[in-house]
């Protein structure tokens, strides 16, 4: 979800706008990554990107948005990870073949506007996730979203902020948003701000 590179990357615009310093989206991002040892790639907000996010690389520029989605957010309980005290996790062959394939996949939701595709995408990033910081309540979740027509979860990986995602072209989406919400309020998961992301 990127709240502390929200925070850098921020910072680091500021002093250059003080200091009349114009800098590009890669060299603020590097610096973003030197400061935090990761940096998730909130300073480029026109396009998406595939990011490496400990060496400040953008592997993959897309020329458009990313499908619509709407989501629903909630909070689960626990602590955020303390991110500059992890090591990075030790993903196996196997592991890297599945961001393959997930690379694979995002390039297609991208380039076909498929939300439920991008859905996918990110509930299994948060699987693979769960193998290394994982959430106790993300069951739950996944549950809450299959049982009312979700087409995915994401969540934040070091921090305790998720969402159900769902697609604004489902002619049922606001009775599956309002039943959302009723679920993760009665599972005791903390609210947060219903997002209709539409723009790029």
């Amino acid at each position: 979800m990127g709240s502390s590179t929200a925070d850098v990357v921020a910072t680091i615009r500021a002093v250059c706008d003080c200091c009349g310093l114009p800098l590009d989206d890669l060299h603020v991002s590097a610096i973003a990554v030197q400061a935090e040892t990761a940096s998730d790639p909130l300073a480029f907000d026109t396009t998406p990107v595939l990011f490496a996010q400990r060496h400040a690389e953008v592997l993959r520029r897309w020329d458009r948005p990313l499908p619509p989605v709407r989501l629903v957010g909630c909070r689960l309980p626990g602590q955020p990870v303390d991110t500059l005290g992890v090591s990075p996790p030790a993903y196996t062959s196997d592991e890297h073949a599945e961001f393959a394939r997930l690379t694979s996949a995002m390039e297609t939701a991208v380039r076909t506007g498929n939300t439920r595709i991008l859905g996918g995408v990110a509930t299994d990033s948060a699987l693979i996730n769960q193998r290394y910081l994982p959430k106790p309540d993300l069951p739950r979740v996944l549950e809450i979203c299959e049982r009312t027509g979700g087409v995915g979860v994401q969540v934040a990986h070091s921090g305790t902020v998720c969402s159900v995602m769902y697609d604004p072209a489902d002619a049922a989406v606001d009775q599956r948003i309002l039943r959302a919400r009723r679920a993760l309020d009665a599972a005791g998961f903390d609210s947060t701000a219903h997002f209709l992301g539409e723009d790029p």
